[in-house]
Order: C-alpha cells, then sequence, then structure tokens
C-alpha cells in the first residue's frame, strides 16, 4: 500500500474541517487517488468499489494519508480512462492534491451497504479457513478473483495454492465470526498429496 509523502506544514489553502469524527478502526477502501488534475486540487480517483452512487457529491471519504484527512466531494465527472475525477470542498490548490497522491479513500465499516442473505464482501472472506466436512483444513483464502459467471476463491496451504469456485454446490458454509468456510471440493480436487 502506498502512503503519501509526509505533509509539511498545513497548506494555507488547505481548509481545515471541524473534525468532532475520529479515524475509524475498521475501514474498508473504496477508491485510490492518483494524479492531480488542474491547479484547483481536482484528482483523479480509482474506483475499488461497485457500489452504485458510492463517488457523488456531498459523499464523505477519509484520505489515508499521514496525517488521514476527512474530505468531502464537491463536484465529480467521470474520468474517460476510468474512474473519476473529484473536487474535494478541502482541496483548492495543486499541492493540496498532490500531497494525497497514492492514499487510499476509506469509509467506516458500518458506512458499507448490507448484503443478501448469504453474499459476503471479498474483504470479508480474505483471510478465513477453509475446512471439508469431513474435518479436513484446506488452507486459507489469500485472494478473490472475480471471473464473471462467479468468484474463485484463492486457497494457500502451505506452499500449494489451491482454486476453488465459490458456487453453492461447493461452498457449504460460511461462517464470518468463527473464521471458516466449509467446502465440498469436486471430486479429485484433493488428490495431488498436498494435505
Amino acid at each position: 500500500m502506498n502512503a503519501a509523502p509526509p505533509m509539511s506544514a498545513q497548506s494555507r489553502s488547505l481548509r481545515s474541517r471541524p473534525d468532532s469524527e475520529t479515524l475509524p478502526a475498521v475501514r474498508v477502501l473504496v477508491g485510490r487517488i492518483g494524479k492531480p488534475h488542474g491547479l484547483g486540487g481536482e484528482v483523479r480517483v480509482e474506483s475499488l468499489s461497485d457500489v452504485a452512487g458510492r463517488f457523488r457529491v456531498g459523499a464523505t471519504f477519509w484520505a489515508l494519508g499521514t496525517p488521514p484527512a476527512r474530505l468531502t466531494v464537491a463536484a465529480l465527472r467521470e474520468d474517460p480512462r476510468g474512474g473519476f475525477c473529484l473536487r474535494f470542498e478541502e482541496w483548492s490548490s495543486l499541492d493540496d492534491a498532490a500531497a494525497f497522491r497514492g492514499c487510499y479513500l476509506a469509509i467506516a465499516e458500518s458506512e458499507r451497504p448490507a448484503l443478501p442473505e448469504g453474499t459476503f464482501y471479498h474483504d470479508e472472506l480474505i483471510g478465513l479457513t477453509v475446512w471439508t466436512e469431513r474435518g479436513e483444513m484446506v488452507g486459507v483464502v489469500r485472494d478473490i478473483w472475480s471471473t464473471g459467471p462467479h468468484d474463485i476463491l484463492v486457497v494457500k496451504a502451505g506452499r500449494a495454492e489451491r482454486l476453488l469456485a465459490a458456487i453453492a454446490n461447493v461452498i457449504v458454509a460460511v461462517d464470518i465470526g468463527g473464521g471458516r468456510i466449509v467446502v465440498r471440493p469436486p471430486g479429485g480436487w484433493m488428490d495431488d498429496g498436498t494435505l
């Protein structure tokens, strides 16, 4: 994760927001600030969210720089190369924007919309231990690939890496609180002797 260069004394043009809020302990990354666009503090932002309307005028985010900053979207437009060009109320110059280049935008986990029963955010699954119905430990979910028709769990077991389709007849149960996923792997999937 890239962090912004340390900010020198606060820019004269950076309007400080009265911040009764503190940086939430549990955050969800929703975007990444790219290079500044123009001289008025506008930046390109790569979206890491698939929530429609996440980026809109009035939306607030935490820019995870040094120090973190609470920002409110003042104006936006879609970037033809992907993502958005955003201007924040708190920034008015190129220097304000440049100080946060490469930083992530985050929201509190509590601001994330609830998903339908039986569906999960990727970050909720990464780090869970995968077990078979027979009680054999398979490994730990290290990544999730979105392939279109369904997601693929990348499960790490020692030096071996296994790919497992996240489909109903393979995933038996997901227990976020218990830190585990129970699976019914396809025939032959565990026959390579790595377990």
